[in-house]
C-alpha cells in the first residue's frame, strides 16, 4: 500500500480504532470501546469513525446479530510503510540517514539500541550482496 490519493492516512481517532481492530483482527463495536481509554466514546461515536473507516477501504464489515462484525483491509505494516514513506519524504527530503540523524540528536538512543541499528544495518548490506 503507498499513501497516495487512493490510500488517505488516517487522522488521529481513525488510527486509533485501526489500532485496535489489527490487535484483535476484528472486532465488533463494543469490543472496540472495551479496549479504549477513558473517558471511552459514546457507541455512536465509534459506530461513525467505522463507517468512515470502511468508507476509505480500510475495513469491511460482516452481519452479526444486529450488529456488524469489522475486518480491516489494510494491514497494519502496510500502513505503516506508507506513513514512514510519506514522513520521510515530507519531513527529510527522502533521505534515511536525514531521518537516523534527527532521532540521534533529538531522542536519548541506548547504547543497545544503537548497537541493534548497527546490527540491522549490517544485515541488510549482506541481504543486498
Amino acid at each position: 500500500m503507498q499513501n497516495d490519493k487512493t490510500t488517505p492516512e488516517l487522522t488521529r481517532g481513525e488510527e486509533e480504532i485501526m489500532q485496535i481492530i489489527w490487535q484483535l483482527g476484528d472486532a465488533v463495536v463494543n469490543e472496540i470501546i472495551e479496549r479504549m481509554e477513558e473517558p471511552r466514546p459514546k457507541y455512536t461515536t465509534v459506530a461513525t469513525f467505522l463507517k468512515i473507516l470502511e468508507n476509505k477501504g480500510f475495513l469491511t464489515h460482516t452481519a452479526e446479530g444486529k450488529s456488524h462484525r469489522y475486518h480491516p483491509t489494510v494491514d497494519r505494516e502496510s500502513y505503516a510503510r506508507g506513513v514512514m514513506s510519506s514522513m520521510l519524504t515530507s519531513y527529510f527530503d527522502g533521505s534515511l540517514a536525514q531521518l537516523v540523524s534527527f532521532f540521534s540528536r533529538h531522542e536519548k538512543i541506548s547504547v543497545d539500541e544503537q548497537s541493534e541499528i548497527l546490527e540491522i544495518i549490517r544485515n541488510a548490506k549482506k541481504s543486498q550482496s
